[in-house]
């Protein structure tokens, strides 16, 4: 099904140009186009920054950014549905995708972050996460960059290739008080219809249909509210140790990593612990563990079984982050293995949500 829906967004995609790209801003001839005619227009959308996002995000102090690609061939349907959004007075920012194929939701999810809580959703369900160093960044950018990075990604289609349309036999509506004008034209496939806004204009909205098809793209540069929740359900910090020993002869099992394979973000070391556990009779247990604040401890019971903690602060920030080192060694017998308890989200950190 995959493969069938898509080829069945080929006509649509080969409007777009890849992911986004970085142009100029020029204006208009003297009149500023307003309204637009043919030849403004076509002028307009023969300029190789005709519509580029990278720009907007780093000209306007609030940006959002919707997609919506819908395709049916046959009996079959798909839906791709993105929105990102940055407001630099707040510093968050949001990213949210969807995906549906048939009756199928295949991913609907959403990550606002920029300060030392972020919110996550999946599906309907919100959960609340942090960071110690919140680093507020350009959302568009970081998209940009990792499509640029991965191409066969799944991406947003914010770039759209207007030269293609400069040949068309357009017609106009304009608004003087809003600034708003739309212009709409047909080709042999598609009804495409372009939004404008400002003098000079710029492009804020672009769609087009064919069929059962559509494409829908959308601009907004003010009154955006970007906020983040709270009281939602905490989730545990993505460190999850591999569970099974690099080596366990001469009656030793040993667990060595570098955080930087699982952690992609910093957190106070007084809020994990690492612990040593073993599992009998389909029940696991925690017989020994460390917070990572103490950094090494050696613990060693009535009968002789030892547990062996190391944390090493790769960065000496004080905070378990991307680098950092963690060793365990025991002399513990059976079914042994480790894993870490996040003390802010109350739960284990490799907890299914």
């Amino acid at each position: 099904m995959r493969s069938v829906f898509s080829l069945s967004l080929v006509i649509i995609f080969s409007m777009t140009s890849g992911c986004l790209s970085v142009p100029l801003n020029e204006s208009c001839e003297s009149n500023g186009c307003f309204p637009l005619d043919n030849s403004s227009f076509s002028n307009l959308l023969s300029k190789d920054d005709a519509f580029d996002i990278i720009s907007y995000s780093q000209t306007y102090p609030q940006l959002r950014v919707e997609a919506t690609l819908v395709s049916e061939y046959q009996t079959q349907r798909g839906e791709i549905y993105w929105n990102v959004v940055k407001d630099d007075q707040t510093q968050l920012s949001s990213v949210s995708s969807r995906l549906i194929l048939g009756d199928t939701v295949v991913i609907d999810t959403e990550y606002v972050e920029g300060q030392q809580s972020n919110n996550y959703r999946i599906g309907n369900d919100w959960y609340e996460g942090r960071d110690e160093i919140p680093e507020y960044s350009n959302p568009f950018i970081k998209l940009a960059q990792s499509a640029t990075e991965n191409p066969d990604g799944f991406w947003p289609p914010f770039a759209f290739d207007t030269k293609q349309l400069t040949d068309l036999d357009w017609s106009f509506s304009a608004d003087a008080i809003s600034t708003q004008q739309v212009a709409s034209a047909s080709n042999d496939t598609h009804l495409i219809l372009i939004e404008t806004s400002g003098i000079p204009p710029i492009i804020t909205g672009i769609e087009t249909y064919s069929g059962d098809d559509k494409f829908i793209l959308r601009v907004t540069t003010e009154n955006i509210s970007l906020s983040l929740k709270n009281n939602i359900q905490r989730t545990p910090a993505p460190f999850i140790p591999d569970s099974f020993p690099k080596d366990s002869s001469n009656n030793i099992s040993y667990w060595s990593g570098i955080i930087s394979n699982t952690l992609s973000l910093e957190i106070k070391p007084d809020q994990l612990e690492i612990h040593g556990l073993i599992s009998e009779n389909n029940l696991t247990s925690s017989v020994s563990f460390m917070r990572f604040d103490t950094q090494n401890s050696n613990q060693t019971s009535s009968d002789g079984t030892w547990w062996e903690f190391y944390w090493i602060d790769y960065l000496g920030e004080n905070l378990v982050s991307n680098g950092d080192l963690y060793t365990v060694r025991t002399n513990a017998t059976g079914n042994v293995s480790i894993g870490i308890f996040d003390l802010w989200a109350n739960s284990w950190t490799d907890q299914a949500f």
